[in-house]
């Protein structure tokens, strides 16, 4: 095991998370928040490792009243490391200071509602049997309790069924804690059933007559403690009445983070892509029979739950387009500029689904982030933004909220100007509550997803639905999903659940100068 880092080293671990802490705080404008997002972080230093369900599960139990968003800014900050797919851990002497500062908070009682806490929420997982371990995280429990070894016996039994593969966090290291250990915890699992020999060691083992034990290495690591820094920003929304009528304003406040696109990767640069923090959380995917509007493949109306993830502010402009696609090619060429409708701030258009996702292919390349389309459940769930209406502005919509063809009414709404182009990303200055912007109109977005007529068999995880021939997001030609309508549609068409679908290909069709794309990156995606 090894030593017990020096005062001193403590002293200036200490003073590294205070300065971290602060670093996060000082974005929560009252103090009511910023004493929620510390007691947050108090305890996310519990678990050994951490997920974004398990951060939101630990917020929903004990920490109700913190901002949703300070889950991602924990996630982010230099608090926790990435150590996997949305799967993260705090170095030991940072979650010693946290730990700390709980106990002195809330006490030793806090710890053991947090074991109780812990307990039920692997148990729970365990029991679902998905298949999908990545979430498992690894915790201190108290030792003399009987559940300790009950979960204990389980968890062993599960690791020792699996192979390598199927099990990422088989790789982590174990980390002992005197905090918690002279408290009575003790870890869940020991480095040897962390690591069990597989069996070819075994064999060799036995040939021997030896017995095989892990053992323990450290490697050096650069690391840049820069914070990748979520900024707020206000916008204003708008709900109206069956006829159009504004029957209420709002100012919002959301939280997004820039992804700068200049000559050195992650610096402050001219030209950027904003970044919108949305929120996990479900809602009914579809719409009812009796909307007006209406069509079959828009049914069955089903509940889908989606995990926390950022999107664009705006669909992907003609500057940022042009930007990328200069970058080293993926799988496909770019044009350097598709557009029919030209302006630096105006979306790109003429884009097919292939060229988009190789947009995504070279974004990621560049920025060491996933960036991908959002699945169909992602953009609906986005653009919904916790309505149920039609639109996201309410019962109907008019031309002077979005760029659609006006000529044509929804509702009892009076008929608008057909603007017959586009018009530059975030004109109309009105966002969903998300703080999203042209999510109705403009153009329409590509999605991840496979066509598919109905919602019957649809996935409820907010996932792309993608047919098993295409296992992957390179298929030649496949049709593909669609969704918010654009300048030349009619305002039935552009409605949150409306679908539309295309071929995917290079292929000229009659999308051509109405279709455009934003991008998403998920939380558990960001650091990677």
């Amino acid at each position: 095991m090894p030593n017990s880092p020096s005062v001193n080293q403590l002293s200036k671990r200490e003073d590294l998370t205070t300065r971290r802490l602060r670093v996060i705080v000082q974005r929560y404008g009252e103090e009511k928040h910023k004493e929620q997002v510390l007691l947050l972080a108090y305890h996310a230093a519990f678990p050994l490792t951490l997920t974004s369900d398990l951060l939101y599960c630990l917020r929903e139990t004990f920490v109700k009243d913190c901002p949703w968003y300070a889950v991602a800014d924990i996630l982010l900050s230099g608090l926790c490391e990435t150590i996997g797919y949305d799967l993260y851990e705090m170095e030991a002497e940072t979650r010693n200071a946290l730990l700390r500062c709980l106990e002195e908070k809330l006490g030793k009682q806090r710890l053991r509602e947090l074991d109780n806490f812990m307990f039920q929420y692997i148990s729970n997982r365990l029991d679902q049997k998905d298949n999908d371990y990545r979430w498992t995280p690894l915790t201190y429990l108290i030792a003399d309790d009987e559940k300790f070894d009950t979960l204990k016996r389980k968890l062993r039994k599960l690791i020792l069924s699996l192979s390598k593969e199927d099990i990422e966090w088989r790789k982590l290291s174990e980390k002992y804690d005197d905090f918690l250990q002279e408290r009575g915890f003790k870890p869940l699992l020991s480095k040897d059933e962390l690591h069990p020999l597989d069996e070819e060691e075994q064999k060799i083992a036995a040939a021997l007559g030896v017995e095989l034990k892990p053992f323990e290495y450290y490697v050096a690591v650069i690391t840049d403690d820069e914070l990748e820094e979520l900024k707020p920003f206000q916008f204003a929304t708008v709900t109206v009445d069956t006829h159009g009528q504004i029957i209420k304003r709002e100012k919002k406040e959301a939280f997004f983070f820039t992804e700068y696109l200049g000559e050195t990767p992650g610096k402050p640069a001219a030209l950027g892509i904003e970044m919108v923090a949305i929120p996990g959380g479900s809602f009914i995917m579809g719409a009812p029979e009796n909307e007006q509007g209406h069509r079959d493949n828009e049914s069955p109306q089903h509940k889908v739950t989606v995990q926390p993830f950022f999107i664009g502010k705006y669909p992907i402009t003609q500057a940022q387009w042009k930007f990328v696609a200069q970058l080293p090619q993926i799988n496909r060429e770019l044009k350097l500029d598709p557009s029919e409708f030209k302006g630096d701030n105006r979306p790109v258009e003429c884009v097919s689904w292939n060229s988009a996702v190789e947009f995504c292919s070279r974004l990621s390349e560049y920025t060491g982030r996933t960036y991908t389309l959002p699945s169909e459940a992602e953009w609906e769930y986005a653009c919904r933004a916790g309505t149920t209406t039609p639109f996201h502005f309410g019962e109907t919509i008019t031309s002077e909220l979005a760029s659609y063809n006006g000529s044509e009414t929804y509702a009892n709404a009076p008929k608008g100007k057909s603007r017959r182009k586009t018009t530059p990303v975030g004109s109309f200055r009105v966002a969903n509550a998300f703080g999203l912007y042209d999510m109705h109109g403009n153009v329409w977005e590509w999605c991840l997803d496979d066509w598919h007529n109905s919602y019957e068999g649809a996935p409820n995880d907010g996932s792309a639905w993608l047919d098993d021939k295409n296992d992957n997001s390179s298929q030649a030609h496949r049709y593909t999903v669609a969704r918010g309508g654009s300048w030349y549609t009619e305002a039935q068409y552009i409605r949150s659940a409306y679908r539309d679908f295309n071929d995917g290909s290079e292929r000229v069709n009659y999308f051509d100068d109405v279709v455009g794309f934003r991008v998403v990156c998920g939380v558990g995606r960001i650091l990677q």
